[in-house]
């Protein structure tokens, strides 16, 4: 995935940084409203209270539905390196801890949740992700098509059966506030980080969009 389409990814979560410098200052305010709901509420503090903004967008737009999962045996060293406190497993906690994940949140209605594998370059691993049929992950600023969206990844061993232990929960919209705005907190930094020091904030190279369909999965990307 080139540095230009994680920009582009970027700014429709929330920064707006890429405006056409040509514009007035109310053109910018109107095509970034236009352009992206989210962005406008992370950018209009000048034009009226960014709290007052945010609340219209999570008004705007569908109900976010937490996607949790427990998958033990992943060969992941963010897992493995922790085994002796998630035992193995690849799991979630809706409150940060160590050892565990952080759920994947998309937009509704959440029709559908599977489990999907393919090859590994290893023959005797198999990868596998977590599909979710929605309307995409928040993580893209904005409600897409109806479709099966990969909200996390697995290593697991050829021969394993594939994992069942997924589940979808409606959140409230107090909730969903406040997860819109760590989003777009979360894409400023990323942004910045990639624009000033050309890797994620933490370290890496972006390879990949961060929630491909199923068929920009099996197509790897």
């Amino acid at each position: 995935m080139s540095k230009r389409k994680i920009f582009t990814a970027l700014i429709s979560i929330g920064v707006g940084l890429w405006l056409g410098a040509c514009q007035s200052g109310d053109d910018k305010v109107s095509q970034t409203q236009k352009d992206s709901p989210l962005a406008y509420a992370a950018t209009s503090d000048e034009q009226s209270p960014k709290d007052k903004q945010l609340q219209e967008y999570v008004e705007s737009t569908p109900d976010l539905h937490r996607i949790s999962w427990k998958v033990c045996g992943d060969g992941k060293l963010s897992v493995t390196m922790n085994e002796q406190i998630n035992k193995g497993c690849n799991e979630t906690r809706n409150e940060p801890a160590k050892g565990f994940f952080q759920p994947a949140y998309v937009w509704g209605p959440v029709e559908e949740i599977k489990f999907v594998n393919k090859r590994h370059f290893t023959p005797s691993l198999q990868i596998v992700g977590l599909f979710v049929k929605s309307r995409g992950c928040v993580s893209l600023g904005q409600p897409g098509e109806e479709n099966f969206y990969r909200v996390a990844e697995f290593t697991l061993e050829k021969n394993a059966n594939l994992p069942k232990d997924a589940r979808s929960e409606l959140i409230t919209k107090e909730q969903k506030k406040q997860i819109l705005n760590a989003t777009i907190k979360d894409a400023d930094l990323e942004l910045t980080s990639l624009k000033n020091f050309g890797v994620s904030s933490n370290g890496l190279i972006p390879t990949g969009p961060t929630c491909p369909t199923i068929e920009q999965w099996h197509k790897g990307f």
